[in-house]
């Protein structure tokens, strides 16, 4: 009896277009995909900080509003007057002067 004797063939392994292109679309498509979550975890966090920086503007302009009325307060000639008359001081007219700027023209 002989024992036949199996030959081992080695196929070579042909890369194919079809493959290449397959491999190509999946790539590009995880791709997309994390850019489009990255960019949009991204914008969330500009919208978070702008919306951070209009709270702060808001904030400010009350703050500002707060102490323009708080100088205008400090001007009135009521006010002088009785600081005035407080330290001692008389007039000899009816006239006070405040120097500095006018804030109400603005």
């Amino acid at each position: 009896m002989t024992v036949a004797k199996a030959k081992i063939v080695k196929r070579k392994r042909r890369i194919r277009l079809e493959g290449i292109a397959g491999l190509l679309f999946v790539l590009a498509a995880v791709v997309y995909l994390g850019a489009k979550c990255g960019l949009k975890a991204y914008n969330q966090g500009l919208q978070k900080v702008a919306t951070q920086a209009e709270e702060k503007v808001t904030d400010l302009k009350n703050e500002v509003g707060k102490l323009e009325d708080e100088v205008i307060n400090l001007q009135r000639r009521d006010r002088v007057v009785g600081m005035a008359e407080k330290k001692g001081l008389k007039t000899n007219q009816e006239q006070v002067v405040v120097m500095g700027e006018d804030l109400e023209d603005k």
